[in-house]
């Protein structure tokens, strides 16, 4: 059957699709299985966990993305031969382009992993041609922390049309019905403060905070995350920044530094705020507010992650902040949290 499966972040989505793809591979030599995920950090995550799961079993995987070398990941397709292939759909469209890398002819699975970010995203083209490269007898599966109605519609094209071989798996409060909800283990907190309040704000909260508090800010721009980052790393903060400007390398050794703890103050963009599953992380603070509700509910998911809590809190400016108001007070009100 295929499968649309609608959880809350942070619920283990990930080895919900690669075990039983592992399980139902027959190893012929070809490409068994692919995963498709909107970002490359994502993917690279994805990839961590086949590896952590797979290997050990003789399932080799192989990462594809943007931003890196493509001669390296054409030469690793070739050598390991691998089974199941991660990857974003640019690098992957790119590669299926050319004659004898990357072949879908023996695909069994294919993933879209956070579907309704990647069909959002704009990358439908892309999809179109990925799936035109499949054979008509496959399995689709859909995962997503969210399931509104503007893409069940879109990604209806992708499912077997018998709806008696489509399940439909939601797990947690307003899945089912595609609206979005806050996870109820983060608490969520609002401070009115204009632009030129927010630092002070800002250095006075992480001062609070608990001394093994990991703590993801978000910003809207990428000037703004770079100056907060130099800002408190000049105050004795272990700070990193990880944002869109950012080399693939540099991206990387700042998470793989804030994931080690080496730096536990992280200043990001939205590129963070989707499918990462950082450990351990105790705060997110909306610098800026989300530019949607939708991207408030997943930056705020990077915390309260895997049975844990967390906490949240957003700086809410005045002057440009009051159109998405109501629908980020329904948001705290269904998550049980206080609004001001």
């Amino acid at each position: 059957k295929d499968v649309v499966a609608v959880a809350k972040t942070g619920s283990g989505k990930t080895l919900a699709f690669l075990l039983p793809m592992f399980h139902g591979m027959k190893r012929h030599g070809g490409v068994e299985g692919l995963v498709v995920a909107p970002t490359r950090e994502l993917a690279i995550q994805i990839q961590a966990e086949a590896e952590k799961f797979g290997a050990a079993h003789g399932f080799q995987s192989v990462v594809v993305y943007g931003g890196a070398s493509a001669y390296e990941q054409k030469n690793a397709l070739r050598t390991k031969k691998p089974c199941l292939v991660i990857g974003t759909p640019g690098r992957l469209t790119d590669l299926m382009s050319q004659e004898g890398v990357l072949s879908l002819a023996e695909l069994s699975v294919i993933v879209l992993d956070e579907a309704d970010r990647m069909l959002d995203m704009g990358f439908e083209p892309q999809i179109k041609q990925i799936f035109g490269a499949t054979p008509t007898k496959r399995q689709t599966l859909l995962f997503s922390a969210t399931w509104p109605k503007s893409v069940r519609k879109l990604a209806a094209g992708y499912l077997n049309q018998d709806k008696s071989c489509v399940e439909e798996i939601f797990i947690g409060e307003g899945a089912s019905d595609g609206e979005l909800a806050a996870n109820k283990a983060i608490t969520q907190r609002f401070i009115e403060a204009r632009d030129h309040e927010k630092d002070e704000h800002l250095y006075n909260l992480i001062c609070e905070f608990p001394d093994e508090s990991r703590v993801v800010v978000f910003a809207n721009t990428k000037r703004r995350v770079e100056n907060l980052a130099k800002t408190f790393a000049a105050e004795g903060f272990g700070t990193v920044s990880v944002h869109g400007d950012k080399s693939q390398a540099d991206r990387e050794a700042s998470l793989r530094k804030f994931v080690e703890n080496k730096a536990p103050l992280m200043m990001a963009t939205d590129v963070a705020a989707r499918g990462l599953d950082i450990k351990g992380v105790t705060h997110v603070i909306n610098y800026d507010m989300a530019r949607d509700v939708e991207s408030y509910v997943h930056r705020i998911g990077r915390t309260g992650r895997a049975g844990e809590l967390g906490a949240a809190v957003t700086f809410w400016n005045v002057d440009y902040d009051k159109p998405c108001t109501p629908a980020l007070c329904k948001i705290a009100r269904d998550a049980g949290q206080a609004v001001p």
